[in-house]
């Protein structure tokens, strides 16, 4: 059993469905509606918040676990909409560590993108309270390449996903159309989703057209702004679209975002991925969450984003790019196309949970507030799972999955990356417990393997 494990588990499946917290005295954080219920207590049972009142009106049960609020605030737990959960292959110990560390940074909710067969296991055993880990919805194995040859060979590999079990289907780079087209197909047929990245065969206007659940970093939305009077037929996509980057047609930002409103489908714009390869790369200034990472890994992105700033050869058209992705975000959010917190992890410089809070930080950059940044990371995900009626608000009935917070989350986001404490789905780790497990995650890398 990992330390993390005989830390947690026996706490985990105590009590589950008896077991009362009261959070006595706590702001409710409400990023939906950009506002806070000052003064109230918060009775959860078992895994469920069962009642919310003003801190003198409600009862605390004797038998409770009191949690004294002392002015501080409770919100929902956030949710990573673009994580890469581990393979089997690199160990269960290490998947269960970067379980903690989304935990820890208050995520209750993740969207696994590179889903394997191991990971409905390890989504059974989080369900189960088995093992700590935030909600897991994943993907199948993706999508990519060239080795699907027709539509009804798309089909098959679709169907056994389906039996699987997994909650949705994984689109990468280098699919071509015909595949595509093939997996779309037979998604509608199961009513499953299809999400992810949008391959250069395929194009923004195909699918949107196909009502692509969600298009993640932004895919192939700087290769639809390039000019009609430009001629990229030379270019290839290269990061994120970035080579198109001269060829934008700034009037083309709001027709895209208005079509990508009326097909339904939601961005998960990993913003931070695009920051940190362009850079610059500082090896002065320590990465946020390094130590909880293998050295080797993190290694290999200082090699990653190196590599990538060596080959930018127009700083100032790199910056137009960055650029170019936040008017991208502010103006699907003022068309109310559906935007939703992810930051690819781990990945590039994003050490999972710690990655997330520089998302949150990019999206006010793009213009949103800071409440309707939260909101992309609580309600939202809710929305997108139709799931509004378990997870994604302080809300009686729903699972209690609460971060408790010193300051004003909606003032300042800085105060989510040092939680008083996470609860997950009914679970209380307190900010001391959770420092126990990051340094028990630490001790394993202080040999720089």
């Amino acid at each position: 059993m990992c330390l993390l494990a005989a830390l947690f588990t026996s706490p985990v499946v105590a009590d589950e469905e008896t077991g009362v917290t009261a959070f006595v005295n706590v702001n409710v954080v409400r990023p939906e509606t950009n506002s806070i219920d000052e003064s109230r207590t918060v009775i959860v049972t078992g895994t469920k918040i069962t009642r919310i009142g003003a801190a003198n009106k409600v009862s605390v049960p004797s038998d409770a676990l009191v949690v004294e609020g002392e002015g501080r605030y409770l919100l929902p737990g956030l949710a990573e909409m673009h994580a890469h959960v581990p393979p089997a292959k690199l160990g269960r110990e290490y998947a269960e560590d970067i379980l903690f560390l989304w935990v820890t940074n208050g995520i209750t909710t993740i969207r696994n993108m590179s889903g394997e067969p191991s990971h409905l296991e390890l989504r059974e055993q989080i369900a189960s309270r088995q093992i700590l880990g935030p909600r897991m919805y994943t993907s199948g194995p993706r999508f990519m390449g060239r080795r699907i040859k027709t539509p009804e060979e798309a089909g098959g590999i679709v169907d056994e996903q389906v039996a699987a079990g997994y909650d949705f289907l994984k689109v990468h780079m280098g699919l071509t159309r015909v595949a595509y087209d093939g997996v779309v197909a037979a998604a509608e047929r199961h009513d499953i989703p299809v999400a992810g990245h949008v391959a250069p065969d395929i194009g923004l206007w195909r699918a949107l057209e196909a009502r692509q659940a969600t298009i993640d970093h932004l895919d192939s939305y700087l290769r639809a702004l390039v000019s009609d009077a430009a001629d990229v037929s030379d270019l290839e996509d290269g990061l994120l679209g970035a080579p198109y980057t001269p060829h934008v047609d700034e009037s083309k930002i709001a027709v895209v975002a208005r079509a990508t409103r009326d097909a339904g489908t939601w961005n998960a714009p990993t913003l931070t991925l695009a920051e940190n390869f362009v850079g610059p790369y500082d090896e002065s200034r320590p990465l946020t969450g390094a130590e909880y990472m293998p050295p080797k890994i993190v290694r290999s992105w200082v090699g990653l984003a190196t590599v990538y700033q060596k080959s930018i050869t127009d700083p100032e058209d790199a910056q137009r790019f960055l650029s170019y992705r936040k008017r991208l975000v502010k103006a699907l959010h003022d068309e109310d196309a559906g935007l939703l917190l992810g930051s690819d992890a781990p990945q590039v410089f994003n050490v999972p949970g710690f990655s997330l809070h520089n998302e949150l930080d990019l999206m006010v950059e793009a213009g949103l507030t800071r409440a309707e940044a939260l909101t992309t990371g609580t309600l939202n995900p809710a929305v997108f799972f139709d799931a509004e009626d378990t997870f994604g608000r302080v809300k009686e009935g729903l699972d209690a999955d609460l971060v408790l917070v010193a300051e004003n989350p909606l003032q300042d986001h800085a105060t989510l990356r040092n939680p008083s404490g996470v609860m997950l789905r009914g679970f209380w780790m307190t900010s001391e417990e959770l420092q126990t497990g990051l340094e028990l995650i630490a001790a394993r890398y202080v040999t720089g393997d």
